[in-house]
């Protein structure tokens, strides 16, 4: 999803009309003459530059929009849906089932988030004063709020210094927790891995986090060595890497620096966590990881 192109540019104008304008009922015809691209083009493009369809989009923009008008306002399911431009409850109803799997009513009753996605935005204004240049092309950057149980975590601990550090020495040190946990634990790499940055009892300049390089539950460990780590119930904002894991810094810091000032959220001391997929290569191009950071609505 990096582009420094005409298109992307256009792109990102559609974005903005979309998300002003979310009462609207938005067709595909409507928003084809917002963009200078036939129905077909704009479908091709659009994809190409988000990795979404753009009606897939408008339709999970909206109904995150009506899920957190659900948990925090006391709005009849019936204005929420023509707030955001659907003809009915019912079709509100059924498109809410689809995406959420219960109904508004059930969600706003449990009284979670979960599955909501938030805007899309481009990661200019962040990255500007601290990369280098080759770090400078925009990119749109996928943030969605899920709350997760509570759950265990088995691996290695040491203590790291951040990124909000005024000597940071996490992409020293997480890396050899890393080699520790695979010396210990040969065939761990086939699993999805997890790392877990406890932020609970830090200090104010970013130093003594503990950091975990570890497993979930789901596979027992017996290794002296490997120590347990309970994460408690929380909700998070998810944010999808892509790259080599050597610029996640970068963006953890468009999120603290850009993301979270401009959302309806604040951020909390909890326990962070990495997510890496079965078979994560670190320096690849195109690998894929979240990083998924507590929060809370404001």
């Amino acid at each position: 999803m990096n582009r420094s192109s005409a298109s992307f540019q256009r792109v990102c104008k559609l974005l903005n009309y979309i998300h002003s304008n979310m009462e609207q009922a938005f067709s595909l015809d409507e928003l084809a003459q917002q963009s200078c691209w036939s129905r077909w083009q704009l479908q091709r493009v659009f994809q190409s530059e988000t990795g979404i369809s753009v009606a897939h989009y408008v339709r999970e923009i909206k109904l995150s929009a009506a899920a957190e008008s659900l948990l925090t306002g006391s709005e009849r399911i019936i204005d929420i849906a023509i707030g955001l431009g659907f003809s009915s409850e019912m079709s509100f109803s059924r498109a809410f089932k689809q995406h959420f799997g219960v109904s508004p009513r059930v969600y706003r009753k449990q009284g979670k988030r979960y599955g909501l996605r938030t805007p899309l935005l481009t990661s200019f204004s962040s990255l500007d004063a601290h990369q280098p240049e080759h770090h400078l092309s925009p990119q749109l950057i996928e943030v969605r709020v899920e709350t997760y149980s509570d759950f265990h975590c088995y691996g290695v601990i040491g203590d790291i210094r951040g990124i909000l550090s005024s000597q940071p020495n996490f992409s020293q040190q997480v890396p050899e927790l890393w080699q520790r946990l695979y010396h210990i634990v040969p065939d761990v790499k086939q699993y999805p891995l997890t790392g877990v940055i406890d932020v609970t009892c830090a200090s104010s300049n970013g130093n003594n986090l503990r950091y975990l390089a570890g497993v979930t539950e789901s596979i027992q460990i017996s290794a002296v060595d490997i120590e347990q780590l309970t994460i408690p119930a929380q909700t998070y904002a998810v944010i999808k890497h892509r790259g080599p894991v050597s610029a996640l810094a970068q963006t953890l810091e468009w999120f603290i620096f850009h993301w979270l000032p401009q959302s309806d959220y604040r951020g909390v001391d909890g326990f962070e966590l990495e997510r890496y997929p079965q078979g994560y290569d670190c320096e690849k191009q195109d690998a894929e990881m979240e990083y998924w950071l507590p929060i809370l609505p404001v």
